[in-house]
């Protein structure tokens, strides 16, 4: 296998591994509140903090350790980290108490962190190897990363009925050793590598586009169960149809040409179908209407984060890892805001008119999906120019 396979390979590993570790603290939610750990719903809660926290951090903190040590540097670090929180999570199935709560808790921090500095390096690494068809190589990293989101509580339920859920994180941290052995391909650091003003209207798309998706992956189990009191396999279905449609959607757009208008036509109508999800679900009521609500939900988000990088990639070359850090960052903000804002505001609305309400998220995203492209397209890029 020659070095560009190699790396090829690592890098999308790398990001099965991410997304598969991203989700075991949601995933373990049945086992922590069982014997012998008994956590309360309060000590579980606090659990994402440090792990929203740490990713946003590690986003910020991207662009900086990239200027100064470069981005191999930055995803080993990511991938070191990562590896020292599923260490934690194997020591946790191996403990009770205060010590495995605390290795929790503190496995919760490395693993923001790490996903912070990973996804900062891993989206622009697989535009550098592909670049020819950068968005494409980004759409499909997505696409595998939300495949290994959705298939990671299967393979760690699998572990727990085999007699040890912790078989699982020790696999992980295997693969994240692994990978630390594998020389990542080189990428000169910008001298004058930082945030640009011009960027931030890229990170306000992913901020408000990362509130519609924790909108409707946070909420999904209990918008179907409790709000319309479904059976809870119909309620878990839900979410896993969400993943499952941004998924398959990701994987299948990853062939869509990166000339021609196709792509701006497709983003735009992610922006749109995101606002008509939201108005459709607050209309429904069947069951099984609503998984497949959740499931053309999921597709509608499928590709709109990863247009956004791609589109923010192609302007900013020299500086990619600080413009993915500061949209890992944006995306976490988002997802932290949509997860949290609408348990607060359903003492003023109930979830259906929340999710009327959201439906109005289409007009600032369809406003950066129109806009966005052009700024790729722009004169000053073509003639080697970057925006200030």
């Amino acid at each position: 296998m020659s070095s560009r396979k190699t790396q090829i390979a690592a890098i999308y590993a790398a990001g099965v591994l991410q997304g598969s570790a991203f989700v075991l603290v949601p995933s373990l939610g049945k086992i922590l509140a069982g014997a012998p750990y008994h956590y309360s719903a309060a000590a579980y809660g606090l659990l994402y903090f440090p792990e929203i926290g740490g990713a946003i951090l590690g986003g910020l903190a991207a662009g900086i350790l990239q200027r100064r040590a470069g981005s191999p540097t930055v995803l080993r670090t990511g991938l070191f980290v990562n590896a020292l929180g599923m260490a934690l999570l194997v020591l946790a199935s191996l403990t009770q108490g205060r010590i495995a709560y605390g290795a929790i808790l503190t496995e919760t921090l490395c693993l923001g962190l790490g996903f912070g500095l990973t996804l900062a390096t891993l989206n622009p690494y697989a535009a550098l190897l592909f670049p020819r068809t950068p968005t494409t190589a980004i759409t499909v990293l997505n696409g595998l990363i939300g495949a290994a989101t959705a298939l990671a509580p299967l393979a760690l339920h699998a572990c727990s009925a085999n007699g040890h859920w912790g078989i699982f994180p020790l696999m992980l941290l295997i693969g994240f050793g692994l990978l630390l052995f594998v020389a990542p391909p080189p990428h000169r650091a910008d001298a004058g590598e930082r945030v640009h003003r011009a960027m931030l209207p890229f990170a306000l798309a992913v901020l408000i586009y990362g509130i519609a998706e924790g909108s409707f992956s946070s909420w999904a189990q209990v918008y179907v169960g409790r709000v319309h009191r479904a059976d809870a396999f119909t309620a878990t279905l839900a979410l896993s149809a969400f993943w499952a449609g941004m998924t398959t959607l990701r994987l299948l757009l990853g062939v869509v040409p990166e000339r021609g208008g196709a792509q701006r036509v497709l983003f735009a109508l992610s922006a749109l179908g995101i606002g008509l999800c939201f108005a459709a679900l607050a209309w429904m009521s069947g069951a099984h209407a609503l998984v497949a609500g959740f499931a053309v939900a999921g597709a509608a988000c499928s590709i709109y984060y990863p247009y956004v990088m791609a589109y923010g990639l192609a302007l900013w070359p020299q500086q990619s890892v600080a413009l993915a850090g500061l949209l890992v960052a944006a995306l976490m903000i988002g997802e932290g805001t949509g997860s949290l804002a609408p348990g607060t505001l359903q003492s003023v609305a109930a979830l259906p008119r929340l999710y009327l309400a959201m439906t109005l998220l289409a007009l600032p995203l369809g406003f950066f999906a129109w806009t966005l492209p052009q700024r790729r397209d722009s004169p000053l890029l073509r003639s080697g120019g970057r925006p200030t």
